[in-house]
This record gives C-alpha cells, structure tokens and sequence, in this order.
C-alpha cells in the first residue's frame, strides 16, 4: 500500500477496568483490534467514532450494537476527530472520581454529560414536573397495596406490601409507590420500554411478564411498536421530552407502565446504559430494532445523512 494511504493504526484498543482478569482484558483488545482492522482494509481508511467515556460498553448494550451495524468505531481512548461523545457509566449516581470527561475531547458533543442522577427519588420529582403527577405514595397513610422497591436503580427488586404502614417499618434507602395495573387483557404484565435518542424515538418495545415475575427483568414474550403515535399521546411526547431534559438525559432507555384504570403512563426508570434489544424477540425483530435505532444514532450525529 503506498505511504498516502497506509492506514494509521494508533490509539486502536479500548481502555477496560484494572480489576478486569489479564486474559480477559486480552480478549477484548484483540477482538477490538481486529474488527477495526477489518473495517479499515475495507474502506481503505479509519472508521468513524463514537467515543464513550468513562466505561467500554459490553457487547450485550444497545449502543455497541448500534455502532457494530453503522461501522462506526467505539471507542473510550481519546480521539480527536470522533463524531460525539456519550457519558457511559453504568451507576445510579454518575460522575465518580475518574470520570471527569478528558480535556481533549471538550470540544465534542457530549451526550448525557449532565446526567448525574437517576435514582427513583429524583425520578419522581421530574415525572411530577413534567407529567403534572407522580407515582410515590406516603406508607404511612396510604391505605391499600403498594410497591416498595430500592431506590437504586436497575434492581428489579420490586415487592407488594400492604399500607398503612407503621413509623418504624419505613425505610429510608427506598422507595414507596403507588400499585400500577399494567396487566392486559390476558392476566400478563407488560411495560414499555421507550428508547431514547437524541430527542427522538425510533422504536418503543412492549415487554411482557408472568404475574410471578412481575417486578422482575424476565420476560416471555416481546415485540416492537414502531409506530409511536400508537402508543403514546402527543401530551405524553411533550412530557417525555420535559422528564428527559429535566434529567439532563439524551440517551437512554425508559421503562413506563399504563395504569388499567386510570389509562395514565408513569415512567418508573431511566436507563443510560441499557442493553438489548430485550430477551423475548425474534432474531428478525431484533435485527429491525437494531437498524431501526442505529439509523436513529446516525440521524442525530451526521444530520446531513437524513
């Protein structure tokens, strides 16, 4: 290959955790490597990148996915000419000591660089400013089921206990909401899960539980609703696109439930590392979700693409 276009090569592993085994660390760079060797010999130049602080993403996580089907090189050692970034830190309460974004990417965009928190408490302060109403309840007075569950998020720790409660029973780490019914017509439970996108939505997926496994991630069946208009109301949108901003989130994926009787939407998690698509889909199914989001990526961060 002449010098002109020989390939530079540099800078091409991943930074991963120092408690991570040695072999496994291994792994990973050659895997990584190779595939952008890969893409390299076959454009004939570097791919473009995506550059994700502080954390690699797993290959399970949607937003490794969508950059395998673009081509685009995901990356968390700095890059000078990345197309963004994306805070990717996989914690409840974000901006741990080292991930204070590098000085050279400054001038990127940043992608939930502001969102610090997501834990259900300040998720139920935003939802009440952007909705107009929230889902938590007071275990000492309220009389009748209820849902306590860690604050934290990602727990799927969810339990029924009947209120009112007594003083010396209510624990400060969680938190206690109202007893949505989001069963459908068959008994199942469902949520939805609303992806995220640089303020848009390219898919909402319906996921479907057992009674038994209700406050659980399980899922026995799911699939996607491409048509967002089918699910949620224009005033839903608007107040989506409030909670989100609210919560300094432009990515992620949000789970809400619709209450049987009420027809209200609640949104009772915010995810910005999330995996997927979701256990429950067909191969086809999910190969069009990742298409599907990964179009949605591409929109937002070449605009000129569209």
């Amino acid at each position: 290959m002449a010098a002109e276009h020989r390939i530079k090569m540099e800078n091409s592993g991943v930074r991963l955790p120092a408690d991570m085994p040695w072999f496994e660390q291994q792994i990973k760079q050659i895997r990584h490597r190779a595939w952008l060797l890969r893409q390299c010999l076959r454009k004939g130049k570097r791919p473009p990148v995506l550059y994700v602080w502080p954390e690699f993403p797993s290959k399970r996580a949607a937003l490794y996915k969508m950059a395998r089907s673009l081509g685009w090189e995901l990356t968390n050692v700095p890059r000078g000419a990345a197309l963004g970034g994306i805070r990717f830190e996989d914690t409840t309460e974000q901006f741990t000591q080292n991930s204070t974004w590098p000085a050279n990417m400054q001038s990127s965009r940043v992608w939930n660089d502001q969102c610090s928190d997501i834990r259900k408490t300040t998720l139920e302060r935003a939802h009440v400013k952007a909705f107009g109403y929230g889902m938590a309840v007071n275990p000492i007075t309220h009389d009748g089921l209820m849902v306590v569950k860690s604050d934290e998020n990602a727990k799927h720790d969810g339990q029924l206990v009947q209120g009112p409660l007594d003083s010396e029973n209510v624990c400060s780490d969680v938190v206690y909401q109202l007893n949505i019914n989001n069963r459908d017509d068959s008994g199942r439970y469902y949520d939805y899960r609303i992806v995220w996108i640089g303020g848009q939505i390219p898919l909402i997926y319906q996921k479907f539980k057992v009674p038994d496994a209700r406050f659980t991630n399980a899922t026995v069946d799911a699939k996607i609703l491409p048509d967002v208009s089918q699910v949620l109301s224009n005033s839903e949108l608007e107040a989506i696109r409030h909670l989100t901003s609210i919560m300094c989130v432009d990515y992620a994926e949000l789970d809400a439930l619709r209450d049987r009787q009420s027809g209200r939407l609640f949104v009772v998690d915010v995810n910005p590392t999330p995996w997927g698509p979701p256990a429950g889909l067909n191969r086809a199914s999910a190969e069009e979700a990742i298409h599907r989001m990964a179009q949605c990526l591409k929109d937002q961060l070449l605009p000129s693409s569209k």
